[in-house]
């Protein structure tokens, strides 16, 4: 009787044994459920984005050296022969396009909130026009040709001072030399921890604005005098 009760307990579990064969995790379930969701999903967003017209890519502009060294056509605080405080908006899109860069520009108004109306020209360039007018506040591009501190330096000389701003997100350094009697900044690429100023350094960005004429220490908690290269 014991070997015949061990055999039918046997029996008793074989349809047990043989639904469990692959048991399945409720996590897995779960999961199961999430995947199907995402992939319904994504065929859905597919089906949606092949009624989207394609948006031509803005190309980016050449602008080279801008005419910071070479003063082709001028130099600083002079881009392209537009001049802040001179040139016009309409005299700006005559300038644009006859460099045929104007098709790359982008309008933008924020005057209600920031008072900052302009352009955007080739993810390179920026013109600002003054609040409520139609001339030219300032102007800011990147190089896309290398330009060194030591060359910024040979051509117009020491800076009459430099902002310093360190932190941030990244934790990046970030200097500015500064240039007010002729209404120029040029940022610097930025550093991790202190900024070691070298003759190699890089410019990142080269801006002239009608307000840089007024800048000094005396008004600004980031300023701080130049001290030739080394740490900042």
């Amino acid at each position: 009787m014991g070997v015949r009760q061990r055999s039918d307990q046997r029996d008793n579990h074989r349809p047990v044994m043989k639904e469990s064969k692959v048991p399945v995790s409720p996590k897995l379930t779960v999961l199961g459920g999430y995947t199907r969701g995402i992939v319904a999903c994504f065929l859905v967003l597919l089906s949606l984005m092949s009624c989207i017209p394609a948006i031509p890519a803005t190309p980016a502009i050449d602008v080279e050296d801008g005419g910071f060294l070479s003063e082709d056509p001028c130099g600083a605080p002079c881009f392209w022969g537009i001049v802040p405080g001179e040139t016009t908006e309409a005299e700006v899109t005559e300038i644009l396009q006859e460099r045929d860069v104007f098709a790359t520009c982008e309008a933008f108004d924020r005057e209600d909130e920031a008072g900052h109306r302009g352009l955007i020209c080739g993810f390179r360039v920026i013109i600002n026009f003054e609040r409520g007018g139609h001339i030219v506040q300032g102007i800011g591009y990147n190089p896309s040709s290398v330009i060194t501190v030591q060359e910024a330096v040979a051509k117009y000389g020491e800076p009459e001072g430099v902002r310093m701003i360190a932190g941030g997100v990244n934790k990046e350094a970030h200097l500015v030399m500064v240039y007010s009697s002729m209404l120029t900044k040029l940022r610097l690429r930025p550093q991790e921890g202190f900024y070691v100023l070298e003759p190699s350094t890089e410019i990142e960005n080269i801006a002239y604005d009608v307000g840089f004429g007024a800048l000094s220490h005396d008004d600004d908690p980031f300023w701080e005098e130049w001290h030739g290269y080394g740490e900042y």
